[in-house]
């Protein structure tokens, strides 16, 4: 449905790499794709692809196509700003790597507690936004977190200005006691705040499921197990868009076809709700590969890519994860060679303790 196709947005965050640079011909590829079937927005962030994809942005997007046919969607990268940046600079920054006087949404990205009532503060980032919104600089302002419930909340009775907020959502974290996606998607709707969803699909982890939920699945339908997790916030109220990190033409055809198709279904609910029972008791890795972490290791492991594989294994995919480990190895650091510096960690907005994790790794993963 055309309804449901604006509600689907394409995050720039897991683009196609050629020599470890994005590859504009396939992303152009991507993009073209996704608006023949209505697609209009695209969203991106200060960080991601190592600060690469509001460039990319403006090659593939901004570049080639007329302003009325695509939305930008943006952040102000609070959780990995010092004390000593400026928010001015670093909005007209991204401006001008996208190639736009404006921004159609603009979001405060992930104030977790700590950062908000110290650097955000300390910065004025709020007043900042807002005046950027006052010159028409932001059409529509609002918040990226992952936080509790009660920091939501804090920050939307002192910040009523907040349009919008984008939460991570998935069936799987949905009663997560970790992460808390319902009762901070139920803050959102007694602020009467429309809400985006992240990590519908976890990364790419629900992509991937163990051959007790395939065959639930398989029983119910013939969607694909990303397609059932896409169901999972599509027939939630409230929702006005969702963003997935798409990496290929075939997953934006894939996504885009089941989205035209896409009808709301109580018994979908009822089928994935028997799915995160089987999933309870995973052992896996709460990575979303959002590779915040990448460039804050002094050793220069794949933090994300190994605990995918070691995710992969624990499903009992029929992968090779052993050889794509010592291949990969190769190349990167292994996850024995961790410092325990815990640099990573700061950043990750699972809250992972990554240096814990990675020791999980070299006991399934490293051959010794």
């Amino acid at each position: 449905m055309q309804e449901d196709i604006n509600r689907f947005g394409f995050g720039f965050m897991r683009l196609p790499l050629k020599n470890y640079e994005i590859d504009i011909k396939k992303t152009n590829e991507m993009v073209d794709e996704f608006i023949s079937h209505g697609g209009k927005l695209f969203d991106t962030a200060f960080q991601y692809h190592n600060e690469k994809s509001e460039d990319a942005i403006k090659k593939c997007v901004v570049e080639r196509y007329p302003r009325d046919r695509f939305l930008i969607a943006d952040k102000m990268p609070i959780y990995t700003m010092k004390p000593t940046e400026d928010p001015y600079e670093i909005f007209e920054t991204q401006l001008e790597r996208c190639g736009v006087s404006y921004f159609d949404y603009y979001l405060a990205h992930d104030p977790e507690d700590r950062y908000y009532e110290g650097l955000c503060k300390d910065l004025k980032i709020f007043d900042a936004l807002n005046q950027f919104k006052k010159e028409g600089r932001i059409k529509r302002l609002g918040l990226s977190l992952h936080d509790t419930p009660e920091v939501l909340e804090k920050i939307l009775t002192e910040h009523p200005e907040i349009e919008f907020v984008l939460l991570q959502i998935n069936y799987k974290d949905w009663n997560s006691s970790h992460v808390k996606s319902k009762e901070c998607y139920e803050v959102c709707m007694k602020y009467n705040k429309p809400v985006w969803v992240m990590g519908a699909i976890k990364g790419g982890q629900l992509a991937k499921v163990n051959k007790k939920i395939d065959k639930l699945f398989k029983k119910h339908g013939d969607m694909s197990p990303a397609h059932w997790a896409f169901s999972f916030v599509f027939n939630l109220d409230n929702i006005e868009m969702v963003l997935s990190g798409m990496s290929t033409l075939e997953e934006v055809r894939q996504n885009m076809e089941f989205i035209k198709n896409f009808e709301k279904s109580s018994h979908d609910l009822k089928v994935l709700n028997k799915a995160r029972d089987l999933l309870s008791n995973s052992r896996e890795i709460a990575c979303t590969t959002c590779d915040y972490c990448k460039n804050h290791c002094p050793m220069d492991i794949p933090i994300s890519k190994y605990f995918d594989l070691y995710n992969l294994n624990i499903k009992s995919v029929d992968l090779d994860c052993f050889s794509q480990y010592e291949k990969l190895s190769e190349d990167f650091a292994k996850a024995s060679e961790c410092i325990d510096c815990g640099d990573c960690e700061e950043t990750c907005p699972q809250h992972l303790k990554i240096s814990k994790e990675l020791k999980k790794v070299v006991e399934v993963l490293e051959l010794i």
